[in-house]
């Protein structure tokens, strides 16, 4: 027993001296990743009080990524990183901070069950009135904020404002292009297209319902083959403001790569490109060939045309910018007229979107990962909200 705690009284010193003696040769030992979240609080004092902050963007993504194992923890980044892009924005009066800012602030309401601390709520509810959610922070954080004690600094969370336009709802059919006996395009390492917009369609519907408030309405939730015809008749049925048509572009040429958009115009223009791949396979076709006019043909062309080529915008700016905050060489390829036939068939604004080229080795590596495609449908979901504003 003696000898054991003699031994045990030795051993530390003797590897403090080992250590000691090693300690040059020793590698040293990586440092721990930052919080994001004490990062971003200081970034957020920083530039409340004028001084410039570094690297927003960068924690924007780290906030982003904060897993979903802790929903508080969640959902503070989530007002962290709204809170930065406000901030931002302001400084710098760019809208598109605003409007990101605005989506981020959304994601950091509590479910219905959930109830955040009075310190959270009080800023989230400051922060929502500030980029004009004040009706939505109120539904949402009233159950919080009573419970705050007396002479909380709660920002005050106003019932006006335009109670008509927050009432109506907002309907939106999102078509997942392809599926079930039609695949669409393949990558080169055999990722599917129908797969991919499926998944990219699912996501979509539920950033936009769980955060803005729409309905939304699904041509297809799973891998099955669902005829042209009945699409544009399943949205015709629903009497949305938007049809959104989801894709992946493709080429022969395996360097072609970038986001597009299309949308109908009555114009007799006609996007050649796409019109040889982008919709279900012709019947009755050896060759395989695609035609673009079959999958989106009875719109009011003359009435809806603009609005879809508004949409298409909208939703091709957000994409862009918010890509190449993580890809900076991502691609413009354009928004483009075409009458697809489930464009000129739906009777409502219309748009496709090629979300990248899965031909292209790269994108098709991008379009495997659940980051990027959450990226995309944040993407369209905010665009669309920006253009149909209000809501339930």
């Amino acid at each position: 027993m003696i000898a054991a705690v003699l031994i045990a009284g030795v051993l530390p010193a003797c590897r403090s001296a080992g250590a000691s003696s090693a300690s040059a040769d020793a590698p040293e030992a990586p440092v721990p990743p930052s919080d994001p979240l004490v990062e971003a609080g200081a970034a957020v004092t920083a530039l409340r009080a004028g001084r410039p902050a570094q690297g927003v963007d960068d924690l924007v993504q780290r906030l982003s990524l904060v897993g979903p194992e802790d929903l508080a923890r969640r959902r503070r980044a989530m007002r962290l990183a709204g809170a930065l892009l406000l901030e931002r924005g302001e400084r710098r009066r760019d809208g598109r901070d605003r409007a990101r800012a605005r989506d981020f602030l959304i994601a950091a309401l509590p479910a219905t069950a959930e109830r955040p601390s009075c310190d959270d709520a009080t800023a989230l509810a400051a922060l929502l009135g500030r980029v004009g959610e004040q009706v939505r922070a109120q539904v949402a954080l009233a159950p919080a904020l009573a419970g705050c004690r007396a002479g909380a600094a709660a920002a005050p969370v106003s019932t006006h404002g335009p109670r008509g336009a927050e009432a109506r709802h907002r309907r939106i059919v999102i078509d997942a292009g392809h599926g079930g006996s039609d695949p669409g395009a393949i990558g080169p390492t055999g990722l599917r297209e129908a797969d991919v917009n499926l998944d990219v369609a699912r996501r979509l519907a539920e950033r936009l319902a769980m955060r803005y408030g729409f309905q939304v309405a699904l041509t297809r939730d799973r891998d099955v083959f669902v005829p042209l015809e009945q699409r544009a008749s399943h949205a015709n049925g629903t009497t949305a403001d938007l049809f959104v048509s989801i894709h992946c572009n493709a080429a022969a040429n395996r360097d072609a790569r970038g986001i597009s958009t299309f949308a109908l115009e009555d114009s007799p223009r006609v996007a050649a490109r796409l019109t040889a791949r982008e919709g279900e396979l012709v019947e009755g076709d050896p060759g395989g060939s695609w035609d673009v006019s079959r999958i989106l043909a009875d719109l009011n062309l003359s009435r809806h045309g603009r609005d879809s080529l508004g949409f298409a915008s909208t939703i091709q700016r957000a994409l862009l910018h918010d890509a190449r905050l993580l890809y900076p060489q991502v691609e413009d390829m354009g928004v483009h007229p075409a009458r697809f036939h489930v464009l000129v068939t739906t009777r409502m604004p219309a748009v496709l979107v090629e979300l990248s080229f899965i031909s292209n080795l790269s994108d098709e590596q991008r379009l495997r990962s659940d980051g990027y495609r959450d990226l995309l449908a944040g993407a369209i979901a905010r665009a669309i909200d920006e253009r149909l504003p209000g809501g339930t």
